[in-house]
């Protein structure tokens, strides 16, 4: 039985009803069969459709159907289709469609161990030249609808994707997509797809090679030695030592042998980090970090997580959004660790960029509304120049405020995504060593003594503070 609204109906002589659905697309009628047989049928419902304010039309169909089962029974009419609306036809976003899975997510599982093998991820970024990238699907727009009131039902403009091509990859018409112009690995970033070329230095980066920055993916056989720099806007792997050196990366960084910087340096990195230990290093990172044996004495930022697993965190800071899984942290020696998880420090910087414009444009507005007010209270007086110095004064005052409150409504959705990892977890596999510092979100926990793991840390949800716990440790380890 179809779903009505009470309010939208009306009863001829207690005979039949007729009534309009909850979403208004549709009329139906309930009535005995003697009404239908009546000659004055259609006109009593038109008459009572024009005084429900329907204006879609009945079905003549429908009606000639409905005539024809009552000529073959004598069964009363409950809840019959007899008006309908016009559905709107909702629009079809514009799309991507690529040609292979290039950005799949995660890591291939090692069919020996049954272990994730974090040296080698799901993607298959690897293209060859002249290969079809993504095919680039136009939007359909779609078509209003009306309701049987006759009420308009607007649909939105269908969107249209926006994607460019870089110089390594060109239009194919005929394909409606792009295609590698070299081999590489693609990338897609913002509204543009490219790739990237490789770099191969078959030695270090010193003295014969230079400061490295390269527009594309960097592999080095060799060492970085110090205070040389290197700079790529796709991965980077080097294969021997990375020693005090600025390393900027827009991709992924592999240090196979390992991270030995100091901390008057800095290591940049937008994708994940994978190496053999950390020491005494700066990095900001906005993807994981997988460190096989040690970080030590490093401070470290990321908005993923850090996996130490099977080695230690010795002294530093490192501030891991999405959580921290390490086999010890700090010394028999009370060496002082931070660890904090729940926080994107990213964002933090971002919010207080925002906080520091703001109070930069009220501070300009502060200054300048004296000066408008006392223009424009003897505006009589002022000459044409000067009366353009007003103007022009007015507008800045108006473009201050409107920057405030554009930025003042991202800060608000920056303010929620600061601590949207706040289940984010700490799990320490053997041992929490006295001198660590725990924190998840806003909540932190001294460690005055020596214990022993599996040990998760988390905020709890009653308490909402820091919880240490071993069982849930173990369960968190079966999953």
């Amino acid at each position: 039985m179809a779903t009505v609204d009470e309010k939208n109906s009306a009863a001829i002589d207690g005979q039949f009803d007729l009534r309009i659905t909850e979403d208004k697309m549709g009329m139906f009628l309930s009535c005995e069969t003697s009404v239908i047989k009546s000659p004055a049928f259609m006109d009593e419902v038109k008459k009572h459709l024009e005084k429900m304010g329907v204006k879609a039309a009945p079905d003549i169909d429908s009606i000639n159907s409905l005539q024809l089962k009552i000529s073959q029974t004598n069964e009363a009419i409950s809840n019959f289709p007899i008006a309908f609306g016009t559905q709107p036809v909702m629009p079809k976003d514009g799309r991507l469609e690529w040609t292979e899975d290039f950005f799949a997510k995660g890591y291939q599982i090692d069919p020996v161990t049954k272990r994730i093998d974090f040296k080698q991820k799901m993607e298959r970024r690897s293209v060859e030249k002249d290969q079809l990238l993504v095919r680039v699907i136009p939007p359909e727009e779609g078509s209003d609808g009306v309701d049987v009131l006759g009420m308009p039902i607007k649909v939105p403009r269908a969107k249209k994707v926006e994607l460019r091509g870089g110089q390594h990859v060109v239009w194919d018409g005929n394909e409606k997509g792009f295609r590698a112009t070299c081999a590489g690995r693609v990338k897609y970033v913002g509204n543009m797809v490219d790739i990237d070329e490789v770099l191969h230095i078959t030695g270090d980066v010193g003295k014969d090679t230079g400061n490295i920055r390269h527009n594309g993916q960097v592999i080095i056989d060799g060492n970085i030695e110090s205070d040389f720099n290197v700079e790529a806007s796709g991965d980077i792997e080097v294969k021997g030592l990375i020693y005090a050196s600025d390393v900027i990366c827009g991709g992924n960084l592999y240090a196979h042998e390992g991270i030995n910087e100091n901390s008057a340096k800095r290591i940049a990195v937008k994708g994940e980090i994978v190496a053999k230990y950390i020491l005494n290093a700066t990095i900001e990172c906005h993807g994981n970090i997988l460190v096989k044996k040690e970080i030590f004495q490093s401070n470290i930022k990321t908005s993923g997580e850090v996996n130490c697993s099977e080695g230690r965190a010795v002294g530093g800071e490192i501030y891991a959004a999405k959580g921290i899984i390490v086999g010890e942290v700090g010394s028999k020696g009370n060496v002082k660790t931070l660890l904090v998880v729940g926080i994107d420090c990213f964002l933090l910087n971002e919010l207080k960029r925002l906080t520091d414009t703001i109070d930069k444009n009220k501070d300009t507005i502060k200054k300048m509304l004296p000066v408008y007010k006392k223009l424009k209270a003897s505006i009589s007086m002022l000459t044409p120049a000067q009366k353009e110095g007003m103007m022009e004064v007015n507008f800045k005052i108006l473009e201050a405020e409107e920057e405030i409150k554009t930025l003042e409504e991202q800060g608000k959705d920056i303010r929620k995504r600061i601590f949207a990892n706040r289940e984010a977890q700490i799990i320490v596999m053997d041992t929490i060593f006295p001198g660590a510092i725990l924190r998840v979100s806003d909540t932190q926990t001294g460690v005055a003594e020596t214990l022993l793991g599996p040990i998760v840390v988390l905020i709890d949800k009653i308490t909402a503070q820091i919880a240490l716990s071993s069982e849930l440790a173990k369960r968190e380890l079966k999953k």
